[in-house]
């Protein structure tokens, strides 16, 4: 039976695409750089998933599962769980059916080692990273996107808004849950300074890394609070075309 060329045309790229290696995209930057707006916004329009490791934790932590249980103590108590662990649930999430055509990544990796784990990871599986974009703002729009940020204080949401950028619909209300808002500890203006002091510290050599392994598939992005929204998202998805 000799199909007609229009449908071995779709069978053919159904094949191609079935078995084309997924995205895999990090958005890097600063607390309060917006990686998270950008990608939950940007994720569907590519076809591919927003994957944020807080989120997945958070998640694990509330089903009660093992991982959750053994992270639960330090994560309540401000610490970050390690390394080893946020990567193994990292990978399961990756390998997940609905994630297959690749995602976005919000904010991970964070360090050097996370970064040097994660390529560890996908090389064993024959992909590597498609593109690491960092969004590099000044520390003054910086400070003040966290000061106003306000987020969901359901912890199985974890929703953020921005009181001058991205309000809510209804005032200290989320939209997707309708649980209180509430400004995270970590935002308040004696802590911010702090923040941004060790992110400096910290993506200093995963820059370098990236710089050194990445090549031309790191690209810097420079948005500032003056641009809107649909701005930066233009910005970011031109060099993911």
């Amino acid at each position: 039976m000799k199909f007609p060329d229009c449908v071995m045309f779709f069978l053919t790229r159904r094949v191609l695409w079935r078995f084309r290696k997924p995205t895999y995209v990090t958005l890097l930057g600063g607390p309060g750089a917006g990686k998270g707006t950008v990608a939950l916004e940007l994720a569907p329009l590519l076809g591919l998933t927003h994957l944020s490791t807080g989120a997945l934790i958070r998640k694990e932590i509330a089903d009660g599962t093992d991982f959750g249980k053994q992270v639960k103590a330090t994560v309540e108590a401000g610490g970050l769980a390690p390394d080893e662990l946020v990567v193994s649930i990292l990978a399961r999430a990756l390998k997940a059916p609905e994630n297959r055509r690749g995602v976005i990544l919000d904010g991970f990796p964070r360090t050097l080692r996370q970064a040097q784990m994660l390529d560890e990871q996908l090389a064993d599986w024959g992909v590597s990273l498609t593109r690491a974009i960092w969004l590099e703002l000044s520390e003054a729009d910086l400070i003040e996107r966290l000061s106003l940020r306000r987020t969901c204080s359901n912890s199985g949401c974890g929703r953020s808004y921005h009181l001058k950028f991205q309000p809510p619909k209804v005032a200290d209300t989320c939209d997707a849950c309708g649980s209180a808002l509430i400004q995270r500890k970590d935002d308040a203006p004696e802590s911010i300074k702090a923040r941004l002091a060790t992110y400096k510290e910290e993506s200093a050599p995963l820059r370098q890394y990236y710089k050194r392994t990445r090549g031309s598939a790191l690209v810097f992005i420079n948005p500032t609070n003056a641009m809107t929204k649909e701005e930066v998202l233009a910005k970011v998805s031109s060099v993911l075309r």
